[in-house]
């Protein structure tokens, strides 16, 4: 490239195509979208309002019952500004070190999407946490999450037990019997392992591995196999989860409905205009978003620690 005055802003098109080209290959692997509904936003803050259950319909007899659901807690997501940059010094364009002015953009995007990973991760790291609360003044997973503002009785999304077979079914049990504000039951369907990579192998052979010869024997690894697969259950490996002990059970379609990410402004890169163009350029990567929980019953946690 041709040294002159002009040489940041000749930069600039292959050092966001470089930024870009990063993202996107990042974003197909990430876990993010697949947990979590993700959203835009047009607002500092968002809200959502849970509201409570009906009753069962009635059979008619000239008059209808009008029913009145309960005002449930609100959930709040305030949208946090995130930023990182990097330079370029004059001197790399005039050595022709391109290899290196080219890693810079292709860093800065890694940075990025693993710092939107690891906050997403966070709401699993930090499930058990009761420092970590979500809306109803609770962890993400805890015993005794309030049926509603007026209903002082607790349900329960909180196990000790370590991953295997039985435990699976345990939970799996425990969140079918998941109830709305009035005790009715909400048609959970758990079918999503989540878990960190030290208990990879454990899910793998809990849910996929075929063994033995008689899969009628409920104590055949082939019939374990084959009950977590009639069900449709399978398994997701997160590396940003931190415990590697702690596992999850999701109704992703319920996941989709609570587990939240609002982007107010999606990831983008640009050239810093405070920067001195005459010695070095200077990029920069912006992002502005929130994330949590409007409701706790996608999920079940065990912490067996």
């Amino acid at each position: 490239m041709a040294i002159s005055e002009n040489w940041a802003y000749l930069l600039d098109p292959g050092i966001r195509a470089i930024f870009e080209q990063q993202r996107a290959a990042l974003a197909a692997s990430s876990l993010l979208p697949v947990l979590f509904n993700v959203q835009s936003s047009s607002k500092a803050v968002e809200y959502d309002l849970g509201v409570g259950g009906m009753g069962d319909f009635e059979e008619y007899e000239g008059r209808i019952e009008y029913d009145d659901p309960e005002q449930l807690w609100r959930a709040s997501y305030t949208h946090k500004e995130f930023v990182r940059g990097f330079k370029v010094e004059r001197k790399l364009v005039d050595d022709d070190m391109y290899n290196i002015i080219n890693r810079r953009p292709a860093a800065l995007a890694m940075a990025a999407m693993r710092t939107r990973e690891k906050h997403a991760a966070s709401v699993f790291n930090n499930a058990f946490n009761a420092s970590y609360t979500g809306y109803d003044g609770e962890p993400l997973c805890d015993n005794d999450h309030d049926y509603s503002p007026s209903r002082a009785t607790y349900q329960d999304n909180y196990l000790t037990l370590a991953l295997s077979y039985d435990n699976l079914v345990t939970a799996r049990e425990t969140m079918r019997a998941f109830e709305d504000d009035r005790g009715e039951l909400i048609q959970v369907n758990p079918r999503l392992l989540l878990v960190p990579p030290e208990l990879e192998g454990t899910a793998n052979e809990i849910i996929s591995t075929m063994r033995g010869q008689n899969s009628q024997q409920p104590d055949t690894a082939n019939y374990v196999a084959n009950l977590a697969q009639d069900r449709g259950i399978r398994y997701l490996v997160w590396d940003y989860l931190t415990d590697s002990n702690a596992w999850f059970l999701i109704d992703p379609d319920l996941g989709r409905l609570y587990l939240n990410w609002f982007d107010r402004v999606p990831l983008e890169m640009a050239m810093d205009p405070t920067g001195d163009y005459h010695l070095e350029a200077r990029w920069r990567a912006y992002m502005r978003y929130s994330y949590g929980w409007s409701d706790w019953r996608f999920v079940i946690g065990s912490n067996p620690d």
